[in-house]
């Protein structure tokens, strides 16, 4: 079951931006919205709540040894990307007193129409639906921003973010390599079958 979404404009320095309200699984309130220069320290915050695991599923590979300086200007360096080299969608936790950051998912131009994507959630609010509602928006933004390709290299164990891709309305192609799989989404092809092996 998807999370219920409805949308909402917001302007912000002359600029239309969408936000997305979702309501997960487990009936969490979600506020989606596109990164901003600001987000440097929610960026931080959600790589903080992340476990060692977690961090090796998205990375690919240890970076608990990264420093707090490092992970800083990473954040800086993401939150203040230009449109035409990659954009990103955000996720906070409506619930609380204060919005709480929980999940990021991005892309990163490759090469004209083709970008690399990557979805990051917090553990303690993993498996809610919310990485899907991320994916889902990024895909849109992708779309607009006329990316045709998104590319990834995923652990084939990783059966979470496999669920999440299996939610997409479009074909994907998986290239299994050893315990890796490299995915290829394909945002100009429906989906009208499962995700196909090569």
């Amino acid at each position: 079951m998807l999370p219920m979404t409805r949308c909402v404009r917001g302007v912000m320095m002359n600029m239309i931006m969408e936000i997305r309200q979702i309501t997960t699984r487990s009936g969490r309130r979600m506020k989606i919205r596109p990164i901003l220069p600001q987000d440097a320290a929610n960026l931080v915050d959600i790589f903080a709540h992340m476990s060692s695991e977690s961090r090796y599923r998205r990375f690919l590979q240890s970076v608990d040894h990264v420093g707090p300086t490092r992970v800083w200007q990473e954040a800086e360096r993401i939150a203040n990307t230009p449109p035409e080299v990659g954009r990103g969608v955000i996720a906070f936790d409506m619930t609380a007193a204060e919005e709480v950051p929980v999940g990021v998912a991005r892309y990163v131009v490759v090469e004209p129409g083709v970008a690399e994507l990557a979805v990051s959630v917090r553990d303690d609010y993993q498996s809610d639906g919310i990485g899907t509602a991320l994916l889902q928006m990024l895909t849109e933004t992708a779309v607009s921003a006329g990316i045709l390709k998104l590319i990834g290299t995923i652990q084939n164990e990783n059966e979470a973010i496999w669920r999440v891709l299996n939610h997409l309305p479009y074909a994907i192609r998986r290239y299994p390599q050893g315990t890796i799989s490299e995915i290829v989404v394909m945002l100009d092809q429906p989906r009208n079958v499962a995700t196909k092996t090569e």
